[in-house]
């Protein structure tokens, strides 16, 4: 049985049936960029399913479209297959349709791939090893499940068909192609875009990127929305310089503007920023434990100082309990949202705090349980 293509009649689009990966817990913040991109290109209402980790939908439009989405962690074409079992991929028909369709998938790809990795139940099976090589052979590419950047996943649906997922690009989405310098504890990139969406940017907004490290936050907020300034601050000059190399890589250089200093002591005005955004230190990667409570507690006076009066936090960390300790009725901050979302085999908590008019404003903000 060959896959079924979407057919459009006069008038009408064809849909693409794909799915996007995202981050637990942040499913319905993609799924809300996915509606607006929709809706800037005139595609209605979409009605997908979301699921914790992935959303899956009929897209009527093309993958290059869905390659803008900025909070997806990857992308992948989808064909559904209602057979019995594993070996009737290996189909004569079957498997030339696919390799038709994974062909043309392959050459409009942004960038090249280079091998193909299987990603299945009893992949050294032999119905498994055969279908790698001959899809592999049918798109002149060898098969390397360790390295291989083509990822096709098959997998069996809840309703016993069978279904092959292909990523549409050689390296998840997360991946930004303007990092040429990454430092250990950064955040990937569709990450800091989801926290960066829920700070719902301004263009008016005065940016500040505090503990910049290698400036993921900031150019992502760079990338979204016009800003009246955008500045990062880091203690280490090389995260300085390396900030600053991803931002021209960016093409955001020419308004990124990076200091050296210290986010407990900094040499700025007070309310001079509208929009902090922070990922300090989580104990483990960089950082310590030890001497993170007198950091947190530092930075927070800090940035109040310095942040304009209804201003918003961004605060990205693994020390949660420390932080939902120091934002218990806090003189400075209110919490309006906060959550756990999975980042890189950790849970951290993502809030967005605002700074309180008045000291007296100081309320016990909503955190997690």
């Amino acid at each position: 049985m060959r896959p079924t293509r979407p057919i459009a009649s006069a008038g009408t689009r064809a849909t693409l049936p794909v799915e996007i990966a995202v981050a637990p817990g942040l499913a319905d913040v993609a799924a809300d960029e996915l509606q607006e991109l929709a809706r800037r290109l005139g595609r209605g209402t979409m009605s997908p399913e979301v699921r914790d980790d992935a959303i899956a939908l009929r897209w009527p439009g093309t993958i290059d479209e869905l390659h803008t989405l900025r909070t997806a962690a990857s992308l992948s074409r989808v064909w559904r297959f209602d057979v019995p079992r594993p070996k009737a991929l290996l189909g004569d028909a079957l498997l030339r349709a696919l390799a038709t369709d994974v062909g043309d998938l392959v050459r409009a790809a942004p960038a090249p791939f280079h091998a193909l990795r299987l990603s299945a139940a009893g992949r050294d099976s032999d119905v498994m090893r055969r279908f790698a090589d001959v899809l592999a052979s049918s798109l002149s590419l060898r098969v390397d499940h360790e390295g291989g950047d083509l990822l096709v996943r098959v997998r069996r649906a809840q309703d016993g068909a069978w279904e092959v997922l292909v990523r549409t690009t050689p390296r998840p989405m997360s991946v930004r192609a303007w990092r040429t310098c990454d430092r250990r504890g950064g955040l990937d990139g569709a990450f800091a875009a989801a926290a960066v969406r829920l700070a719902r940017p301004r263009p008016t907004d005065r940016v500040l990127g505090a503990m910049v490290g290698s400036g993921t936050l900031l150019i992502e907020r760079a990338l979204v929305a016009p800003a009246e300034r955008l500045d990062g601050v880091d203690i280490d000059a090389e995260a300085v310089a390396c900030t600053l190399a991803n931002a021209a890589s960016a093409g955001a250089g020419e308004h990124v503007h990076v200091w050296r200093g210290d986010v407990t002591a900094l040499d700025v005005p007070a309310a001079a920023f509208d929009l902090i955004l922070v990922d300090p230190p989580w104990g483990d990667a960089v950082g310590s434990n030890r001497t993170n409570p007198t950091l947190y507690e530092g930075m927070l006076i800090e940035l109040g100082r310095i942040a304009a009066p209804g201003a918003r936090l961004v605060l990205v960390t693994h020390e949660v309990r420390l932080t939902e300790r120091l934002l218990e009725d806090h003189p400075l901050w209110s919490v309006v949202h906060a959550r756990r979302a999975w980042h890189g085999g950790h849970q951290p908590l993502l809030c967005v705090l605002r700074r309180n008019r008045r000291r007296s404003e100081g309320a016990r903000g909503a955190m997690l349980g």
